[in-house]
């Protein structure tokens, strides 16, 4: 797919994730014909709504680690999970789509005239021996660590996109992001400030890995952002770079920071510090001066607030929506609809399966009339929302019962839509949708109202 005629077409691979979607707002803010990809492993769509408005954005669920479909003339590669909750829940995936991502990317472009700009980590340096880190310094790093799988991922990656710059030529450009942080974080990230923020604001206690005296330095996602467009914008260069913002602070100055700005009452508690985890990280960032002009902007007072602000907003929101379901008896998860009310679970089981069955009503029409963007979504709400109902299905049915049968049928036609999205196929997922899992659904119902 080609899109670029008149504008610029900018390829953003992790476009749901937090850096990814600010730098598509960015990108479409500059004129540029975007496509973003995500498989939505971490990504959340929810950051693509500003995006999903402009008619130049065009958003496609899909892997990295797969032949990559798009002609464009520049490439940000920023798709791998970032947080150590994330990296490390599935390790496997998070070094393969570091690598083959790598890989796929330099595919796609040896050969055209294409620049790349791939998001590289602080992480390479892992825990450092020199202070602050140049680009110049190799690194600290245990190859078989808890975080290895993303150090040495990202590792990897930089050496193979080195490789096809010495041998085939590629215009490949390597950031080195340190530690970033704004709107868009997701609360459950597990990243310092996102922790902080989202326990003061609930009231809970601030947990601090550590005895709190380890470094980090911040930099706002904005001034992120105006880097890697400055690196896609100017005359080549090589070797990696250096995006950060250079001041450097305790995470017990942070913790104590984040409670004054939020005015919380939240105690601080210790715990053991993980394993390999950096004594101090603080970007040298003499190049991007240099070659960018490149000067942070935003203190961390100032980011902090905006940050805040935006977790608090979605904590409300979030509550809300607890209290509404708790009042109608309902639960994000239909499993836990059956474990929490025994007084009559065939009820809420019914109840359960009537929202997922309008919900694939939903989702078949948003891929039958073409509406990309809602049926992205509607997808991926509506296969997890079932597959989380097959535990509740299982508890209310035994083996010889007639709703067997039928259960294996769904687990089959799971498989199918899930096949059917891989490829793309919307006409296929709607047919199914529509035909199959929708009587599929009603005809459960009808078992456990009998």
């Amino acid at each position: 797919m080609g899109l670029g005629a008149i504008r610029r077409t900018a390829l953003v691979t992790g476009a749901a994730g937090f850096v990814g979607s600010h730098l598509v707002d960015r990108l479409l803010a500059e004129g540029f014909e975007v496509v973003g990809l995500d498989n939505l492993m971490t990504g959340d769509l929810s950051n693509l709504e500003n995006a999903r408005r402009d008619p130049h954005f065009h958003f496609e669920i899909g892997d990295v680690r797969e032949p990559l479909g798009v002609y464009a003339e520049l490439i940000f590669n920023f798709a791998c999970p970032a947080s150590p909750i994330h990296y490390q829940h599935d390790p496997y995936a998070t070094l393969t789509t570091s690598v083959l991502g790598a890989q796929r990317v330099v595919e796609m472009a040896r050969g055209r005239p294409c620049t790349v700009i791939h998001a590289s980590t602080s992480e390479v340096y892992g825990d450092p021996l020199v202070h602050p880190q140049p680009e110049s310094y190799w690194g600290n790093v245990n190859p078989i660590g808890d975080r290895s799988c993303y150090d040495e991922g990202k590792r990897c990656a930089e050496t193979l996109l080195h490789d096809a710059h010495r041998r085939w030529g590629l215009d490949a450009r390597i950031i080195r992001i340190f530690n970033t942080y704004g709107p868009r974080m997701a609360l459950d990230d597990g990243r310092v400030i996102s922790n902080f923020a989202v326990q003061a604001l609930r009231g809970a206690p601030l947990t601090i890995y550590g005895d709190g005296s380890q470094s980090r330095s911040f930099c706002y996602i904005d001034d992120l952002v105006e880097g890697i467009y400055r690196i896609a914008t100017r005359a080549a260069f090589s070797g990696p770079i250096n995006l950060g913002n250079p001041g450097e602070f305790t995470i017990l100055e942070l913790a104590k920071r984040v409670l004054s700005l939020t005015k919380s009452e939240s105690q601080l508690v210790n715990r053991p510090a993980p394993s390999d985890d950096p004594r101090h990280r603080q970007p040298d960032i003499t190049r991007a001066r240099e070659l960018l002009n490149f000067s942070p902007k935003i203190s961390l007072t100032e980011g902090l607030q905006l940050t805040i602000a935006d977790f608090r907003s979605r904590i409300v929101i979030l509550r809300e929506q607890q209290i509404a379901n708790a009042k109608q008896g309902q639960s994000d998860n239909p499993a836990e609809v059956v474990a929490r009310r025994t007084d009559d679970p065939s009820q809420e089981l019914s109840l359960a399966l009537t929202a997922m069955t309008a919900e694939a009503a939903a989702c078949g029409h948003a891929h039958r009339t073409g509406d990309h963007m809602a049926a992205a979504q509607s997808f991926i709400r509506f296969v997890d929302k079932v597959t989380r109902l097959a535990p509740a299905l299982e508890v209310a049915f035994g083996k010889g019962d007639p709703a067997s049968n039928t259960m294996s049928q769904l687990v089959a036609l799971i498989e199918q839509l899930c096949s059917a999205q891989q490829a793309q196929d919307t006409i296929r997922i709607a047919d199914l949708l529509e035909y199959e899992m929708q009587p599929l659904l009603q005809g459960l119902c009808d078992i456990v109202a009998t």
